[in-house]
């Protein structure tokens, strides 16, 4: 395996584990979530490859932060944000991969 293979597999574990994070989080939390994660799950959408969702991923800046706050009802702090990030690139991530 490359080190660029390796290089994505580690970064796709991180997504998992973020997304299994947020499923372990009690339903309300997971209601009141929901729709940050969809409305960065429809950004991510614009990623047509998983070379494209890397891209969007390691892309300068904090763009998707700036996606899920708006739709938040509050800041809930720079690591569960992170872990909101993570899931919807997951769940990106395993749209892709139905689609081959």
């Amino acid at each position: 395996m490359s080190k660029e293979s390796h290089f994505r597999e580690y970064t796709r574990s991180v997504w998992h584990r973020g997304f299994e994070a947020h499923q372990r989080r009690c339903d309300v939390w997971q209601g009141e979530t929901a729709p940050a994660v969809e409305a960065l799950l429809a950004e991510l959408r614009r990623c047509a490859s998983e070379e494209s969702l890397h891209t969007a991923y390691w892309e300068p800046g904090d763009w998707p932060t700036h996606v899920l706050v708006r739709h938040l009802p509050s800041d809930p702090g720079p690591e569960t944000l992170l872990e909101l990030e993570h899931a919807a690139f997951w769940l990106r991530w395993q749209e892709l991969a139905e689609a081959k």
